[in-house]
């Protein structure tokens, strides 16, 4: 670790220290070549298929080289395992504490001439500083990441501060988070980061598995946009980290029960009257 910024690491401990310090970290390794493969040509087809039929959410600039692809729980089992990865649970509740659920899992592919992201914050939405994070993400490198192709711009330190982005840098002041293919960037919600341009003539491929506490609500609604076989198929575990599980007294079913997974039911209960009024 450098005095400005996290080094590649396969030690947890580190990690958290740089997270605690930087507002991110780099986890090397975090994926093995085959998860890799198999994440990167499901996700290629899924891109390609997207565009194909006129559906692809592009941005970037000029041009729109740039491919976001959406809602990645519905398109491929290889997808919604990556929700319960290892790495997850080892990490994510440093930051956000048990409990936490997927906000959203998407793609965000980096086009050839690719414009720099604004500078944001995931919590921006919030009209004020926290001690502690309430969403966090997690960047799952598919390519070899670098400056040069891309690599996510961050603020460091800019998570321990309620300043606004004009008081602490520009896009010519981040540092670029880089690193092989099956690395991950795992970073604070608080934090100042963008996309970084891609100066390259190929594609970069960065899946974002983006999470919040318990008590927030998500960016991608999986009760309306889950495909109904896909819900029926999830195991419990994953149904939790979908927000299908209540927390305290949200999130009930015609009333919270503590701790269950609830379930779409097939008749709510409507207007009713006692028989005979």
């Amino acid at each position: 670790m450098t005095e400005n910024a996290p080094r590649l690491t396969r030690d947890l401990a580190q990690a958290k220290r740089d997270l605690d310090l930087f507002g991110y970290c780099l986890v090397t390794e975090a994926l093995s070549a085959g998860e890799v493969r198999a994440l990167r040509e499901r996700l290629i087809e899924q891109a390609a298929a997207e565009a194909e039929i006129g559906r692809a959410t592009r941005d970037g600039g000029a041009g729109a080289p740039n491919q976001r692809v959406w809602n990645l729980i519905n398109k491929g089992r290889v997808f919604r395992d990556l929700i319960l990865h290892p790495l997850v649970d080892a990490i994510l509740p440093h930051l956000l504490g048990n409990g936490f659920i997927l906000s959203s899992l998407t793609a965000n592919i980096a086009g050839p001439g690719g414009a720099p992201m604004y500078l944001h914050r995931d919590q921006g939405y919030l009209p004020f500083h926290t001690p502690m994070p309430v969403v966090a993400n997690i960047g799952w490198m598919l390519d070899d990441v670098t400056s040069a192709n891309g690599g996510t711009r961050l603020v460091p330190r800019s998570h321990l501060s309620a300043a606004p982005l004009a008081d602490h840098a520009d896009i010519s002041q981040t540092i670029a988070a880089q690193g092989p293919a099956g690395s991950a960037l795992v970073f604070d919600g608080r934090i100042f980061h963008g996309t970084g341009p891609n100066s390259t003539e190929t594609r970069r491929h960065v899946l974002l598995s983006y999470f919040a506490r318990p008590f927030m609500r998500a960016q991608e609604n999986p009760f309306l946009s889950l495909d109904v076989e896909v819900e029926r198929a999830l195991p419990e575990e994953l149904k939790a980290r979908l927000g299908y599980k209540v927390w305290g007294t949200l999130g009930g079913v015609e009333g919270p029960a503590e701790a269950a997974i609830v379930s779409r039911p097939a008749r709510p209960i409507g207007e009713l009257r006692p028989r005979g009024r």
